[in-house]
């Protein structure tokens, strides 16, 4: 009995998790008071996290600004950062599991509760999917039985070779036009974009570009924009891969850091990620998902095991194209994209996933200092065939072009239903088989179909090849059996 030996990630926990976070700003002596809030902005991320029996314990920030509205009819900003600590909690979470987490910005908010002092409230979505690496034995050697029957499934999957993180960090003055005097920053954005991978033997080469947007106050009342690419580049040591495997590397924000140079021409961008990598080869794999003998008693167990199948995972592409007024416009800084599923309906076969992207324009307008800010809420709609939930937006196009005092918005995204590729496989284990008395007589029944049937169980209840009962009853698919059809099975 030969053994098939694959290596897989199991994944043993997904967990979503939204949790608030609270805080409040006292405003500094030196700026003055509060009139009422412009906006609220601010990036999340997960500084540390450690991983032990039964929880996960992690740790992080929201490095936030808040732009406001002084009572000398300026625009100021305050930035803060707002700390959290949390525990993601199952009985399934072991010591020394491998951990992938994503965190997501759902809302902030935040409302002057004096002139000097501000409270902020942001909720966090924590994606937390937990795996074990683990080794599964297939047995698909059975021909030594003799008349064995075996129901088989042909699956592509990815075995994994080895994961690896790395800790990687950029440092960067984004300079600005001389002419400006930078004094505060009003709002950080910060995309991983360009990604690629280069394996040798034993190494992956990761790359990929920190896309940095930073709007700024300047002394005199203007309002700025600095704009980076900076590259990001990681040599992530794996053994025993080869350039013929094929890898997944994802990069997370875990400490960041933005302040004004002392020349005051410069943005300074401190931003270190942790870059992990998985790496995989595709093997061929055959699961024997039950089997029964013709001459001999087979008795076995079976245990369910989750692996990850070479299929890609369903998406689908929405086109929005918007004209949205906006008063006074005369050139846009940056425009903040934030979509969210709302609710998930069945209909038929499909599930309707109503959705909202909620869109917060930056502008400069006519006859009005400072920074302007429009806020829109766009509803979209897409189909999916289950109702998981479990999904990633991507921006793959965004225009916003300003005609006249409208913003034309063109906007391509992809919803991708993230985790569709594990599949549940059961594998045969402790096999046994007795050998039955010889039974000389021949037997003819006649058998009608049960609406719970199928060309197998028909077969392995009688003890019969499937093949048999096809080619007697001159059916070429055995899929095409119905219930009340009227079978003869011969034995």
């Amino acid at each position: 009995m030969e053994n098939s030996v694959i290596n897989i990630n199991q994944k043993i926990v997904s967990n979503t998790k939204v949790i608030e976070v609270q805080g409040d700003i006292i405003v500094p002596d030196i700026k003055p008071d509060i009139v009422s809030i412009v906006n609220t902005n601010a990036i999340p991320y997960i500084y540390k996290e450690e991983v032990f029996t039964g929880r996960i314990r992690i740790e992080g920030n929201v490095d936030t600004y808040v732009v406001y509205l002084a009572e000398n009819g300026e625009n100021r900003s305050i930035g803060t950062t707002l700390t959290f600590i949390e525990s993601i909690e199952d009985n399934l979470i072991n010591e020394g599991a491998f951990v992938k987490q994503k965190i997501v910005l759902e809302n902030i908010e935040s409302k002057v509760l004096n002139e000097r002092k501000i409270s902020i409230k942001a909720v966090l979505k924590v994606i937390s999917d937990v795996y074990e690496k683990s080794e599964i034995q297939l047995l698909n050697d059975f021909d030594s039985i003799n008349g064995i029957q075996k129901l088989k499934e042909n699956l592509e999957i990815r075995s994994i070779v080895g994961a690896n993180t790395v800790r990687t960090s950029i440092k960067e003055d984004i300079s600005v036009d001389e002419s400006y005097n930078i004094s505060e920053i009003l709002k950080v954005s910060v995309d991983i974009i360009n990604i690629e991978n280069k394996i040798s033997i034993n190494k992956v080469l990761a790359k990929a570009d920190a896309e940095i947007k930073v709007i700024f106050l300047a002394e005199d009342g203007r309002i700025g924009v600095a704009n980076a690419k900076i590259p990001i580049m990681s040599f992530i040591d794996i053994d025993k891969i080869t350039d013929k495997n094929i890898c997944n590397t994802e990069y997370s924000i875990r400490n960041m850091l933005f302040k004004v140079s002392s020349n005051k021409h410069a943005i300074n961008a401190q931003i270190e990620f942790d870059v992990s990598c998985e790496v995989y080869e595709i093997k061929n794999i055959e699961v024997i998902q039950d089997m029964y003998g013709i001459n001999n008693n087979i008795n076995f167990s079976k245990k369910e095991t989750m692996v990850q199948t070479n299929e890609n995972n369903p998406f689908e592409k929405i086109s929005i194209n918007e004209r949205i007024l906006v008063e006074d416009i005369i050139s846009i800084y940056d425009v903040l994209l934030l979509p969210k599923v709302v609710s998930i309906n069945q209909s038929g076969v499909n599930f309707n996933y109503e959705c909202e992207l909620n869109m917060t324009i930056f502008y400069d307008a006519d006859n009005r200092n400072g920074l302007n800010v429009k806020n829109v809420t766009i509803p979209f709609m897409f189909k999916m065939n289950n109702d998981s939930g479990n999904i990633e937006f991507t921006f793959i196009k965004k225009v916003f072009t300003v005609n006249g005092e409208n913003v034309d918005c063109e906007i391509d995204i992809i919803a991708t239903e993230l985790n569709t590729n594990f599949k549940k496989i059961s594998v045969i284990e402790n096999v046994e088989t007795i050998e039955l008395e010889d039974e000389n007589s021949y037997k003819m029944i006649v058998y009608f179909v049960k609406p719970e049937d199928t060309a197998w169980s028909i077969a392995k209840t009688f003890r019969v090849p499937v093949q048999r009962i096809l080619e007697q009853n001159e059916i070429e698919n055995e899929n095409s059996i119905t219930a009340g059809d009227r079978l003869f099975i011969m034995r």
